[in-house]
């Protein structure tokens, strides 16, 4: 349900126009301006809070976003080269430290996380925190395990039939030409004993899962993790996006509980994350394929 104060509202119609499905409607009722709500629409509302957050007279108000703090909008004090000297200090950190991420930290970085905004407005997002060195070794261990088998199943030309038609071509293709030809040398370094090249010997692993039923779940993660990467980069914590470790988690039965990961979800980003154990000295190139103007 939507309110409109009408001692309050001035009928600009900021409201309505803010609104991607004008659920706030301002009419001429007579020779008067006035703000309703579209009875049709309603239930359209994707409770964004977008009618409120734009209202300059502080006149409409969400019903289920009641209690929820609606805050002065901040003045930037971040410059244009700043952001950009952000983005190039930014790369992905594949070595880290012998050393703990204080949970104070990490709560500095989810916060952005929290800030990060959703393709449907939804609440859905969550997100695991493992810092755990235990926990983390147990997950290792079932990671290899799964990408073992996935190498025997493979070979199979009956199971790559049926793993092209439940999961599509280009699935089975980056299988067999991205993932397993790295996962081959991952998996013998690590029963050789010699490094983990899938959780990196992070001292952090975070996850980000959304329920399956989720039209923008997988965007949702995505921005959420790339807010986390912005603020762990200005706080010192080097990140890394890591694909190899979702399909695991939601694949693999053990994981799942080792996870409490509800049935109804999936993980659809996960970031290793820690102190880097190395300074970069040089900005790396990086430029998109094309640009066009049409």
């Amino acid at each position: 349900m939507i309110n409109i104060d009408k001692d309050k509202c001035i009928a600009c119609g900021i409201c309505g126009n803010t609104c991607p499905r004008h659920i706030p409607e301002t009419i001429l009722q007579g020779n008067n301006k006035v703000t309703k709500i579209s009875s049709v629409r309603l239930d359209l509302c994707l409770v964004c809070g977008q009618c409120e957050a734009v209202c300059p007279n502080n006149a409409i108000h969400v019903e289920q976003m009641a209690g929820e703090f609606f805050g002065s909008v901040p003045e930037l004090e971040i410059k244009e080269s700043q952001f950009l000297d952000l983005l190039k200090h930014r790369r992905s950190v594949r070595r880290y430290k012998k050393k703990s991420v204080p949970r104070t930290l990490l709560d500095r970085i989810l916060e952005a996380a929290h800030l990060a905004p959703t393709g449907t407005a939804s609440r859905s997002t969550g997100v695991i925190v493992i810092d755990n060195s235990e926990i983390l070794n147990s997950l290792s261990e079932r990671f290899y395990a799964l990408y073992d088998e996935l190498e025997k199943v493979l070979s199979n030309p009956i199971a790559r039939f049926i793993i092209r038609k439940r999961k599509g071509k280009k699935t089975l293709g980056i299988l067999q030409s991205f993932v397993m030809p790295g996962m081959r040398w991952y998996s013998k370094w690590y029963h050789e004993g010699s490094s983990n090249e899938i959780l990196r010997d992070c001292p952090v692993l975070i996850l980000f899962y959304s329920p399956k039923s989720e039209p923008m779940g997988e965007d949702n993660c995505t921005i959420a993790a790339y807010h986390s990467v912005l603020m762990a980069e200005l706080l010192g914590v080097g990140t890394c996006f890591n694909h190899l470790i979702p399909p695991a988690c939601n694949e693999d039965v053990e994981v799942r509980k080792m996870l409490d990961l509800p049935d109804s979800s999936e993980v659809y980003v996960s970031l290793t994350a820690g102190f880097p154990k190395y300074s970069y000295k040089r900005t790396i190139p990086r430029r998109l394929a094309s640009v066009r103007y049409l």
